[in-house]
């Protein structure tokens, strides 16, 4: 039977049935990523780390990268995310790779403009929203301590000329090392850097974006110790229409210090709270820390051997996170996270092996 006669055929039994059958749109779906939780038992300087999550299919991959420098650890991390899916909504993603070389102290800052063939769903849409969908940062040569890390997307647009979606990404960092563990004589730092996105697009009857920044800033000593602490956020969004869902994304992600500090704790992500469709109010729950050490980090590691060498700095720091309210007229929004442990051996070995990452694969078919 050829497609004409097929095409007549599926006519027929629709008319036949009182015209109650339908054509069901396909459903896209998508991972938006909400940031991250990362912990090692005493303090270290960036071999690897990183955070995304991506989508192929009903087949969606958490993932988690990690690696220390010389001393032996165990990671304990947390990956933040909600699932959408939707007829009206259509999603493209995607990885840009960023080579980041400079010297030591130095900002070292990329601005560049993607271009990327736009898949056929999402060519000549309304609006275009762009949101990070992670991270993946690697040292090419010896790992460094950190000082400053900013990287964001902006807003995509259509060019139908070239059937091609543009946007700027923009990174920046600042590594040093100085301590003991550092080589004295190579005073240049080298990194590669994943930013993974995620392009939104949709009419604006089905999907309204609203951003806002924020902030956290702290100092630090050497006696006391700093504990992460949670933020509500109100947010009033749109009700032009009837947004029934609602998702958080984000735009940026940076941290600054005062010095180049080793790493023990790092988290950044946003949790939805409550959302009421009919005013367009929701609630939101933000958790912005950096922590350079712990009580008893020595003793009570992982790696006593090791962290017997762990040491302590005062310093301070500025954490963002510029955030979009995503709302959606019709669609299936879950939120969820995932949790997961690793040990990495250390010894300054290369992270681009597979034991510097964990990978966690999420069906999203829905029933």
């Amino acid at each position: 039977m050829n497609i004409l006669s097929k095409t007549k055929v599926l006519f027929f039994l629709c008319f036949s049935f009182g015209g109650l059958c339908q054509f069901a749109a396909a459903q896209e779906k998508a991972l938006l990523w909400r940031g991250f939780e990362q912990g090692w038992t005493y303090n270290h300087r960036i071999n690897r780390l990183g955070s995304f999550v991506s989508v192929s299919g009903d087949t969606a991959k958490v993932v988690h990268t990690s690696a220390s420098g010389l001393g032996a650890d165990s990671c304990f991390y947390t990956t933040h995310y909600s699932t959408v899916s939707s007829e009206h909504i259509t999603f493209q993603e995607g990885v840009v790779n960023i080579k980041l070389y400079g010297k030591e102290k130095q900002l070292i800052t990329k601005t560049l403009e993607i271009s990327v063939p736009a898949k056929e769903g999402i060519q000549n849409k309304e609006q275009y929203i762009t949101l990070l969908n992670g991270f993946d940062l690697q040292s090419v040569g010896n790992a460094d301590k950190l000082q400053l890390l900013r990287f964001s997307v902006e807003d995509a647009y259509y060019a139908p000329a070239i059937k091609e979606m543009r946007f700027k990404v923009k990174v920046a960092i600042s590594f040093n090392c100085q301590s003991l563990e550092c080589s004295r004589f190579n005073q240049k730092t080298s990194y590669d850097f994943n930013l993974y996105y995620l392009i939104v697009g949709a009419d604006h009857e089905q999907l309204h974006a609203t951003t806002r920044t924020l902030t956290q800033t702290y100092p630090w000593d050497k006696k006391i110790e700093f504990n992460p602490s949670s933020a509500q956020q109100e947010w009033v969004g749109s009700r032009e229409y009837l947004y029934k869902e609602h998702a958080y994304g984000l735009k940026s992600l940076a941290i600054i210090l005062d010095n180049a500090h080793w790493l023990l704790n790092y988290s950044n992500y946003v949790s939805p709270i409550e959302y009421n469709p009919a005013s367009g109010r929701a609630k939101l729950s933000s958790v912005q820390f950096f922590q350079e050490w712990v009580q008893g980090m020595k003793q009570h590691s992982a790696a006593p051997k090791y962290s017997a060498f762990s040491s302590k700095r005062k310093g301070w720091c500025v954490l963002d996170t510029e955030v979009a309210l995503l709302q959606f007229k019709e669609a299936i929004v879950r939120h969820q996270k995932f949790s997961g442990s690793f040990y990495w051996p250390g010894k300054n070995a290369s992270a681009n092996v597979p034991e510097a990452r964990r990978e966690e694969m999420i069906n999203i078919q829905e029933k």
